[in-house]
């Protein structure tokens, strides 16, 4: 079968771009070359191993996590179920640290280790990382080491791996769904994308309310607090922020769409 006639059908079904870049993956070509190379034969042993994958991509699976691959701020980043799948939005958190002048950040809840490695990879800044899944530290460890980037990487809940240690600047994306509040979550990240990325308590705030008794608990004097939340939770989120942090600075910023994203705490 032709490439052009094998893609027929994901255009059919608006996965063009899905089915091209899984191609690629079978192949062991970029999808650019998929697209230039479309009168190529493809054997029917790749064949078989594209529809193997097509079905899985039709039942909801993160075509990240066929193709072990995923990018974020100009990195690919290894990925598979064991780390939630990186968002583009959160890149914004990402340009929001770099416009500050620090020099030390952790990063919280690392996961595979996007925003560390982006951070260290396009900054001058020195960075930690921690993550309280032991099979997630092992993503992170692995694109660390692939990426050359200059991370500690410690395995541990939130920040009690680092409580001894000064930061200028606290960056997370916790889970922030709730199991009961804030329940919004596509059926098909429910299912596959793993629980401890994705739920954050009843209401999805419980770990930022956790990492903000920590930084007190442990006398931790950030410069800056920054995190990722659920678009609904804005208020909710300025409320734990003057709870934990009264007489500071607090900011809600928006994401491309208008809708509330990121806190900023400075102190």
């Amino acid at each position: 079968m032709l490439i052009s006639d094998l893609l027929k059908g994901a255009r059919a079904d608006k996965k063009l771009l899905e089915a091209e870049v899984l191609l690629g993956f079978v192949l062991e070509k970029s999808r650019e070359w998929a697209i230039a190379h479309d009168e190529e034969e493809v054997s029917s042993e790749d064949l078989k191993k594209f529809h193997g994958f097509w079905v899985r991509l039709q039942k909801g699976e993160p075509l990240a996590y066929l193709t072990n691959d995923k990018e974020f701020f100009g990195l690919k980043f290894y990925v598979d179920k064991r780390v939630l799948v990186p968002r583009p939005e959160t890149e914004a958190l990402v340009e929001l640290v770099n416009d500050l002048d620090c020099q030390k950040v952790v990063d919280v809840g690392t996961g595979c280790g996007n925003i560390a490695c982006s951070l260290a990879l396009n900054s001058d800044l020195e960075v930690c990382a921690t993550e309280v899944s032991q099979e997630a530290c092992q993503v992170a460890r692995k694109n660390i080491e692939d990426l050359g980037a200059k991370v500690e990487l410690f395995c541990g809940n939130l920040l009690e791996p680092v409580k001894d240690r000064d930061f200028d600047i606290i960056v997370a994306n916790l889970p922030y769904i709730g199991r009961e509040r804030h329940n919004l979550v596509a059926d098909n990240v429910a299912e596959h994308e793993p629980d401890v990325a994705l739920y954050g308590g009843d209401d999805g705030l419980r770990l930022y309310e956790e990492m903000f008794e920590q930084i007190n608990e442990f006398g931790m004097k950030p410069r800056y607090i920054l995190g990722e939340f659920g678009f609904l939770q804005g208020e909710e989120v300025l409320d734990l922020m003057k709870k934990y942090f009264p007489g500071a600075e607090f900011e809600i910023k928006q994401d491309l769409s208008g809708l509330d994203r990121n806190f900023v705490v400075r102190l």
